[in-house]
């Protein structure tokens, strides 16, 4: 997990002490590092359980994928990254590897190594599926601001789906700031009626 100095800022907001606990394996991006210091704040190592980070908010990490070289989507990715911990999945850009790419965010969002994914398509239809098909992830499509904030608020949606060729780059960058910024909070019964769907023949 790679932890950047706005991360490191909204951990220390109410901090009692001058340390922050962040998961084994964590890395600071050196802007970070900068941070840490100039704030004289000790920055420990510890299990998921005991660190600042290992609730899934706005401030976790997002997996991202794409299904093609989508330039103007990756330029927003890259604009996004700069506020936002987003990594990218070690899945090939290619249609054919879509059931991969939602088993790698799954797998990663359940062990609660990622905070959920985004899914950069040229249609939504079959992403969409395949996604809510996985019990750890609650995807929704994301057609504008509103869409978003609902999906968040209403079912705490964890991974969104972009059409990127019918947005622009400045669209692009709003809608994954939006959703990579969102609190989520699966309410009790939102998780029941998920449980409920899961016998469904």
């Amino acid at each position: 997990m790679i932890v950047t100095a706005r991360q490191l800022q909204d951990m220390g907001r109410g901090l009692e002490g001058d340390q922050i606990v962040l998961p084994y394996g964590s890395r600071l991006t050196p802007l970070a590092l900068d941070w840490a210091k100039s704030k004289r704040v000790k920055i420990g190592y510890g299990p998921a359980e005991m660190s600042q980070t290992s609730a899934p908010s706005g401030s976790a990490n997002f997996l991202w994928w794409c299904d093609a070289q989508c330039g103007a989507a990756k330029a927003a990715i890259a604009s996004v990254s700069r506020e936002s911990n987003l990594a990218p999945i070690e899945v090939p850009n290619a249609t054919v590897h879509l059931v991969p790419a939602i088993k790698a965010i799954a797998t990663r969002t359940k062990s609660q190594q990622a905070a959920g994914g985004i899914l950069l398509v040229k249609s939504a239809a079959e992403a969409i599926v395949y996604a809510n098909r996985c019990p750890s992830i609650r995807a929704i499509v994301g057609t504008c601001p509103e869409s978003i904030d609902q999906g968040i608020s209403a079912v705490a949606a964890n991974v969104l789906i972009l059409e990127y060729p019918y947005k622009n780059f400045s669209q692009i960058r709003n809608l994954l700031y939006r959703f990579t910024r969102g609190t989520r909070n699966l309410s009790p019964e939102i998780r029941q009626r998920l449980e409920e769907l899961t016998s469904c023949a």
